[in-house]
């Protein structure tokens, strides 16, 4: 006979007859079974009930196959069966409840393992690169501490306005070099104010950037979102938060930088961000009246890295004094100097972006 047959058959034989609320399944003490005889051991405080108590159970175990029953009584009651705990609660994803980003349809993370990369250089021409090409294109500085998009793009002095949209304030988002444009530089004082805020009050504006901005009155063709660099706060919430199509990762070629090239695509795998690419920034540089490239940062890795990762290199970026040049005067260099070494590896990197994302 089966253990579990005669559980059962034990726990719908209740014992209302004498007034106990219970079944004999509740007062087993113990049990064995051999083929179909069973012993049982059954808690009985008095010997008041034991026949009735043996009848009940022969009667049961028989109705059900057993040739012979045993019963035995003890004074010792059952110890008290504890509730099963409850299954814990099953985590919970904190990917499932991403949204997609009003009025874009790709969502681009530029981002950089460590600062000093040229990594809002790379998006802020990433983004008048795409512009430049005939796309509807937004640029989000999402770096909180160190906003640098407003001077890169010539928009210092743009003003944000707002508007009551329900219950909630949407910022109407500036435009520069006809790229929408939002960052928390347009709401400080000055350009030399600090921002000293905690992880809370940081989240909260980086939501308000991504869900409660007005990028016009057309959908955008593709958002550029500056990030922070590192693998920090910021960008793990917005990876919880937000759907993003891809993340851009900025390096240079020293090893030291390839080093945090490797953590920020873990980081992004980790959240759930495809990496479409990377991009090397200061590959080289050109001698002006020569012509003869100078590896200043040592022979290039990032090649290797990008195989061993599974991604690839989108472009090489020369240094060229020019970049920064017009970067201090706020006009990208794609949009200052067409026909120059950075522009037209700008350029390049758009179109292999784009063609990244047709392929996913």
């Amino acid at each position: 006979m089966a253990l579990q047959g005669v559980i059962d058959a034990l726990k719908k034989t209740t014992l209302e007859e004498i007034g106990i609320n219970f079944s004999l399944a509740d007062i087993l003490r113990d049990i064995k079974i051999e083929g179909e005889n069973v012993q049982l051991v059954l808690f009985s405080p008095s010997d008041k009930y034991h026949q009735f108590l043996k009848e009940k159970a022969e009667n049961t175990l028989k109705a059900i196959g057993a040739n012979e029953v045993k019963v035995q009584f003890t004074d010792q009651p059952p110890a008290q069966r504890q509730q099963a705990p409850p299954p814990p609660p099953q985590p919970e994803n904190p990917f499932e409840n991403r949204r997609r980003i009003p009025k874009v349809k790709k969502a681009i993370a530029v981002s950089s393992g460590k600062g000093g990369v040229g990594k809002s250089t790379v998006a802020v021409n990433l983004a008048a690169a795409l512009k430049k090409m005939g796309y509807n294109v937004g640029y989000l500085d999402a770096d909180m501490y160190g906003p640098s998009g407003p001077t890169m793009l010539g928009a210092k002095d743009k003003q944000v306005m707002a508007k009551r949209v329900g219950d909630r304030e949407v910022l109407i988002a500036p435009e520069a070099h006809g790229i929408k444009v939002m960052s928390i530089g347009f709401l400080l004082p000055s350009e030399d104010t600090p921002v000293i805020w905690r992880g809370p009050v940081l989240f909260k504006a980086l939501n308000q950037f991504l869900f409660d901005v007005d990028w016009g009155d057309e959908e955008l063709d593709f958002l550029i979102i500056d990030l922070p660099p590192g693998t920090g706060d910021v960008q793990i919430t917005l990876g919880q938060v937000a759907e993003l199509d891809g993340a851009v990762i900025v390096t240079t070629p020293q090893d030291v930088a390839l080093i945090d090239v490797k953590k920020g695509i873990q980081m992004f795998n980790e959240v759930m961000i495809p990496v479409l690419g990377i991009v090397e920034n200061m590959s080289y540089f050109v001698c002006p009246d020569s012509g003869k490239k100078y590896e200043i940062f040592g022979k290039s890795k990032t090649e290797e890295v990008a195989k061993k990762y599974g991604t690839e290199v989108l472009g090489k970026i020369p240094i060229e004094p020019k970049v920064a040049e017009f970067s201090d005067l706020g006009v990208p260099i794609v949009l200052a100097k067409e026909d120059s070494e950075s522009a037209k590896a700008f350029m390049q990197i758009a179109e292999n972006l784009i063609r990244k994302l047709s392929q996913q």
